[in-house]
């Protein structure tokens, strides 16, 4: 009997033997764009992602946000909406800090744009880490549980403890924003390090009671770019993802990290860490990496997730070059075990839906294991 999408995602993921290599699709934008702007092509009103997907042939790679949510002890939170902003206050006895979120659903991405950060200035230090000290993580694995149950065996939920970012990247940006970052990470180490230190043992707290759900890959970080990450990668990003990655192996699961920006200065860290799983993984023309090289930099331990730039699907690339494109990728992977097809990162709005099918033809054709050389 053929393996599932699932089973050869995990395999792959396992470093185990396989029929072929999987692919793991993410349409998320394209979807979300086309559904509100009511433009999906006509068989596909009214469908699920998972069911397009399913009727492409190919794998389903959904996102969820996280399988735990924040609640609040010992502060009044005050949320004030006017669209497409949201003001959040919270009101500590350490002090008052406020941040500003837009969304914007016809524009297709999940994630909320930080218009206005939490820091706006030294004097927040206290507030801010009151309200990490003072945050409770809480079990929500019921929107995971069903998601999982959609999709079955024909693909992955990819989620995390907490956010998509480890704690030293919370505060880079979610925070204080990467520039401010570094002007205080220089004028004010200590502050910023203690802060990194509460965001710690908040996720910590996370994982805690993330572990009773059934997840079987935790995404523990994500969207670096080395040109921001590569002067504090190793002293404090190493150590955390080793931490949460030995604590999820004694629990069974695997570790996965959405990498999906310019990596060439990051990849032999990468390797150090322990990590199971690069996802998202963008190589050129989109980059400046070519597969060959992340498969010779990450090492032959973690698996590659990815591999088929976004820009590869847009109209400004034929038929043709995105064929030979495929075919070239199969033979810098060869001979293909630790490896899962994938978007790097997603199918853009304006992304031709029937290249998704196009790979699972070519994958049929190029992608049974092992890939000859």
């Amino acid at each position: 009997m053929a393996m599932t999408h699932k089973q050869r995602i995990l395999a792959a993921a396992r470093g185990e033997k396989l029929d072929k290599v999987p692919f793991g699709a993410r349409i998320d934008t394209w979807y979300n764009y086309h559904a509100a702007h009511d433009s999906l092509p006509e068989k596909y009103r009214g469908w699920s992602q998972t069911d397009i997907i399913r009727d492409l042939g190919a794998g389903a790679q959904h996102r969820l946000w996280s399988v735990v949510k924040e609640e609040y002890r010992d502060m009044e939170v005050v949320e004030k909406n006017d669209p497409p902003y949201t003001t959040t206050e919270y009101i500590t006895p350490a002090g008052t800090v406020s941040k500003v979120e837009m969304g914007d659903t016809s524009e297709g991405p999940w994630i909320k744009y930080e218009v206005e950060k939490l820091f706006k200035s030294e004097q927040d230090y206290p507030a801010i880490k009151y309200l990490m000290e003072h945050t409770v993580p809480v079990a929500n694995f019921e929107e995971y549980g069903k998601l999982r149950d959609e999709i079955g065996e024909d693909g992955m939920v990819m989620t995390a403890a907490g956010l998509l970012w480890s704690p030293v990247q919370r505060v880079m940006r979610e925070i204080l924003g990467y520039e401010r970052f570094f002007y205080e990470l220089a004028d004010r180490p200590a502050e910023v390090e203690a802060l990194i230190e509460v965001m710690k043992d908040l996720e910590r707290r996370k994982f805690k009671v993330a572990i009773d759900c059934d997840l079987e890959i935790f995404n523990i970080c994500g969207n670096w770019s080395d040109d921001i990450h590569t002067p504090v990668f190793r002293k404090y990003l190493v150590p955390w993802l080793k931490e949460a990655t030995e604590f999820l192996h004694r629990h069974g699961r695997l570790t996965m990290v959405h990498s999906d920006g310019e990596m060439r200065r990051l990849n032999h860290m990468f390797a150090e860490t322990g990590i199971d799983i690069a996802e998202a993984i963008t190589p050129a023309p989109q980059t400046l990496v070519s597969m060959a090289e992340f498969r010779r930099e990450l090492g032959e331990e973690v698996t590659i997730w990815g591999g088929v730039p976004s820009v590869l699907f847009e109209p400004m690339y034929s038929d043709a070059d995105f064929d030979a494109y495929i075919r070239n990728m199969f033979r810098e992977m060869a001979p293909g075990y630790r490896f899962i097809v994938g978007m790097g990162d997603n199918l853009p709005f304006d992304g031709d839906l029937n290249r998704v099918r196009r790979v699972v033809e070519l994958i049929d054709e190029y992608g049974t294991l092992p890939i000859p050389a």
